[in-house]
């Protein structure tokens, strides 16, 4: 059966770098080199204890609502970026 979806899910693709773009953002998943990237998940500007401020991901973002800055915190944590003072969102 899954062989059968996808075969009739990338007939109407032409590239398989854009179906596994196309996969990825549709339902977040990390990762993927060059055009193939994931998009979809929420980046946050992120101010570290030190001064320094860096962009991240936030993986496995799905269901956290875009206000829920604890929720994204917690998921920070996660990854192993522990050293936080605050989040900042944009668009």
């Amino acid at each position: 059966y899954q062989r059968r979806v996808h075969g009739d899910i990338s007939t109407g693709i032409d590239n398989d770098k854009y179906f596994e773009l196309m996969i990825r953002n549709a339902w977040h998943i990390s990762g993927g080199e060059g055009v193939c990237a994931n998009t979809s998940c929420r980046r946050v500007l992120v101010y570290h204890l030190d001064g320094k401020q860096t962009v991240e991901e936030i993986k496995n973002d799905l269901g956290i609502k875009h206000d829920d800055i604890e929720r994204m915190k917690q998921n920070l944590i996660a990854q192993g970026i522990t050293d936080i003072k605050k989040i900042a969102l944009y668009g």
